[in-house]
């Protein structure tokens, strides 16, 4: 795994420094009403202002996504009162990569790394692929994540995410989608938008 995060200008010591510590002392593993609401926004919106202000992350060769203010308040409150703090804020620092196969990521044995295979899609399949990796510096750091894409599941991830997944809740929609990329029926995002309207129409 030390290779593929080499190619991307990215290693497990750099990671670490990337890493962000939880001052609240209530372990991570702990749901979110164990969190005061108005405490636990302001260190994570401490966490993204420390991001930007890492120029770092501006030489790196990969790209990266710092969590929006507005998104992480809309995490809050979509998974709000049981879910575990560290799994939905677990991507205030996300890479994304790109790789030729999923085979080598999702051998990677550090104990570190948390490889989550999504390349078959979700348990509920909403057509998004990929493969997700998450480094833990130790318990009480909030993880950094690094999504691989091939560039075929790259191309049809960015056509969903700015058509579809921020505008219907449906995950069916993403789904029929998906199954007519690869069936052939899209080759660009027009094609995609065109089989937006079909499924929006039920045709």
């Amino acid at each position: 795994m030390e290779a593929i995060l080499k190619r991307d200008g990215l290693s497990l010591e750099l990671l670490s420094s990337l890493s962000y510590k939880s001052e609240l002392g209530i372990s991570l593993k702990k749901n979110l009403h164990y969190f005061k609401r108005d405490e636990l926004l302001d260190e994570l919106n401490s966490a993204r202002k420390w991001y930007t202000s890492l120029g770092v992350l501006v030489d790196l060769p990969v790209d990266y996504r710092i969590k929006s203010a507005q998104s992480i308040s809309f995490k809050y409150d979509r998974y709000y009162p049981d879910h575990q703090v560290r799994k939905v804020f677990n991507d205030l620092l996300g890479f994304r990569s790109m790789v030729d196969s999923y085979d080598d990521i999702l051998g990677a044995e550090e104990a570190c790394l948390k490889v989550v295979d999504l390349s078959c899609g979700k348990s509920v399949d909403d057509g998004y692929r990929g493969v997700h990796v998450y480094f833990t510096r130790k318990p009480g750091y909030y993880p950094v994540e690094i999504q691989y894409n091939t560039y075929y599941d790259r191309q049809i991830n960015n056509w969903l995410h700015k058509h579809v997944y921020k505008r219907f809740d449906n995950p069916n929609i993403g789904f029929e989608l998906r199954l007519a990329y690869e069936r052939g029926f899209i080759h660009s995002e027009d094609d995609f938008v065109r089989r937006l309207d079909d499924v929006l129409s039920g045709c």
